[in-house]
């Protein structure tokens, strides 16, 4: 970015709106009815009880205060129409998060987590949308087509990801997620860097600091699926498989290197001049 892009960056980047645990207004849920060993009759209450919430908003101001996700849903998201980002109290608990674990952990998990979101404010979608929400070019033509060409490594890349020994990685359709990825463990590093922890080099059970944030990264990844969804899972989701979500962004992660004393002709070593850094 040249300095007046950085500078709109910047002012989006402080515009961000922070949603964090659960909402100042909780939704009135008192119209569903659920009722023991009636499945079809529940899901029919919480659908017409939706429909009228949504019919409610007809014709009213834009409610900013609104969540799209249940405080217990353990997901995080940003939201470029109104320039924010949200983390519910559902993912704020371990592994993401523990009020007891070291900086590394915690830092590797939902530090990762916070770059990430924080960086789907600046990618190949959120890169669209002003500090206000609208849909708006601030970026001068040259920084736009430079930020293009770096996400067109991402996707090339990417589609060189295997699953299943022969399914490649869709790198078009999870550029967005990989980037935000790739960028969230470096934001989360730096951060991590700053902290007393982060500068120190004393080891528990028999690992570094850095080693242990690395290790928190690929632990929050941790998900087991049958090998039939994972098929349709690479066709239809703009996130890439678990295992590339961790392997992916460290392999673009100089720290990651040293801390493991990565080879050339090892399975995650890239050439210096391959690494993608994108910020």
């Amino acid at each position: 970015m040249s300095d007046s892009t950085k500078q709109k960056a910047r002012e989006k980047l402080f515009a961000i709106t922070k949603k964090i645990g659960y909402p100042d207004k909780w939704r009135d849920y008192s119209h569903v009815t659920i009722v023991r060993n009636k499945y079809f009759e529940n899901v029919v209450s919480a659908a017409a009880n939706n429909f009228q919430y949504k019919l409610a908003k007809l014709g009213k101001p834009v409610d900013k205060t609104e969540w799209f996700t249940t405080p217990s849903t353990v997901t995080a998201y940003n939201n470029p129409y109104a320039n924010e980002i949200v983390f519910p109290a559902g993912i704020l608990q371990s592994p993401y998060f523990d009020n007891n674990a070291d900086d590394a952990l915690n830092y590797g998990g939902i530090g990762m987590v916070i770059g990430h979101e924080l960086t789907h404010t600046f990618d190949d979608q959120g890169a669209q949308f002003d500090k206000d929400g609208n849909v708006k070019n601030w970026w001068t033509p040259k920084d736009y087509e430079k930020f293009k060409a770096i996400t067109q490594q991402v996707i090339d890349l990417y589609n060189k990801f295997t699953v299943l020994d022969s399914i490649h990685v869709k790198g078009a359709l999870t550029v967005g997620e990989n980037t935000a990825d790739i960028s969230g463990v470096a934001v989360a590093l730096d951060a991590f860097k700053m902290t007393e922890q982060g500068q120190d080099t004393t080891r528990i059970g028999g690992f570094t600091p850095i080693q242990r944030f690395f290790f928190s990264v690929a632990r929050i990844w941790r998900v087991k699926m049958k090998d039939e969804y994972l098929r349709y899972w690479v066709n239809n989701d703009p996130h890439s498989p678990p295992m590339w979500r961790v392997n992916g962004p460290l392999m673009n992660t100089p720290a990651f290197y040293s801390a493991f004393n990565v080879k050339p002709g090892e399975m995650m070593y890239l050439d210096n001049d391959k690494q993608i850094k994108i910020w």
